[in-house]
């Protein structure tokens, strides 16, 4: 080989590295060719989190990586910024699918993703002393008599409160809506009492009330007014009307509250609380649970369902193959993570349904 020829080659190895290397390094910087916008856009990703363990996880229609024992997540990268479909499946399991935009230098975490099995073995529950259903004979600590609270101990049957309509035990203190319409809170031997309302409630004696404290926030339930405690004004303002029934997510970060047709929730780290709608129904919602923390179990009719709260894109719902009869009643026990049902004098409980 001359000279001349050396010094060719080395001429275009250098070209090509000059040429290559801009490429390179904005490729190793996450920079990626958009064909369809004509133009170069930093890339993002999508961290999803499921269990059980095997699932695939199907970025696009491509299978990115499979969940196991050792590594339950997988994390998939460079992706352009657009919508990107994701589907999560495993034999035997409802699918999951979910369609969430990427922004660039962004990951969208999709962390607390649950599949259900399509079959859930349900069996007699036995013993029936062990039924949800069963109104058990536990002591309580206070009693209302007469419109006065009362410590529910022989040693002591003097009022500790007097003029009450309802409370609610918080900690080592006590909170109570007073006949006046105010709120206050004491220790639990009725002491050093402080009004946390400045404006009166028109306090109906025909009305029901409950009062609930999550978190930063006190919420009132009058008859099927939602109130919500203002810190600021020290006034009870209407939350949402028309509330059936609300539940505490176990975390005691979120707050759950549905009446016959729709479903809501609230994330309790403000003093004024985002309302999430979730959905609505044209059949009645009968009962309805926290399923953990991120996911909902209710009936309808004759349907169990259970729903996710991510209300990104479409919210992913199944539907139980157990089906239920007029007057049957379900229950979602949180300490065993099963589902108890109430069908004439049997009682079914289901398998564990999350982890």
């Amino acid at each position: 080989m001359t000279r001349k020829i050396r010094f060719l080659i080395l001429v275009i190895c250098v070209a090509l590295f000059f040429i290559a290397a801009p490429y390179i390094i904005t490729y190793s910087l996450g920079y990626r060719i958009d064909f369809e916008q004509k133009k170069l856009v930093i890339t993002g990703g999508i961290y999803v989190k499921a269990l059980p363990q095997g699932a695939d996880i199907i970025v696009d229609s491509k299978i990115s990586n499979r969940t196991s024992l050792l590594s339950p997540t997988v994390f998939v990268q460079n992706l352009l910024p657009k919508q990107h479909s994701i589907l999560i499946k495993k034999d035997g399991y409802h699918d999951y699918k979910k369609t969430l935009e990427v922004k660039e230098k962004e990951v969208i975490r999709l962390e607390r993703v649950v599949l259900f099995k399509e079959k859930i073995p349900f069996e007699d529950l036995t013993d029936k002393t062990n039924s949800p259903f069963l109104k058990k004979d536990q002591e309580q600590i206070f009693i209302i008599k007469n419109g006065d609270l009362y410590k529910n101990s022989p040693e002591k049957s003097l009022a500790i409160l007097k003029k009450i309509i309802s409370f609610e035990v918080s900690g080592n203190n006590i909170i109570w809506l007073g006949l006046d319409g105010f709120l206050y809170s004491s220790n639990q031997d009725g002491n050093n009492t402080d009004k946390l309302s400045q404006t009166p409630l028109k306090v109906d004696n025909n009305s029901s009330y409950k009062i609930v404290i999550a978190a930063q926030n006190i919420f009132l339930l009058e008859n099927n007014n939602f109130l919500l405690l203002n810190q600021k004004t020290k006034k009870f303002e209407t939350f949402y009307s028309l509330v059936k029934n609300f539940k505490i997510s176990p975390d005691g970060q979120k707050i759950l509250y549905y009446n016959e047709s729709e479903i809501m929730y609230s994330y309790l780290n403000s003093d004024n609380p985002e309302k999430i709608f979730l959905n609505r129904f044209s059949e009645k919602i009968e009962e309805c649970f926290w399923l953990g923390d991120n996911y909902l179990i209710f009936n309808i009719g004759e349907k169990i369902i259970i729903s996710e709260i991510d209300n990104r894109d479409n919210i992913n719902m199944i539907t139980l193959q157990q089906t239920l009869s007029p007057g049957d009643k379900i229950f979602f026990n949180q300490q065993d993570k099963k589902l108890y049902i109430l069908t004439g004098n049997n009682i079914l409980v289901s398998e564990r349904l999350i982890p």
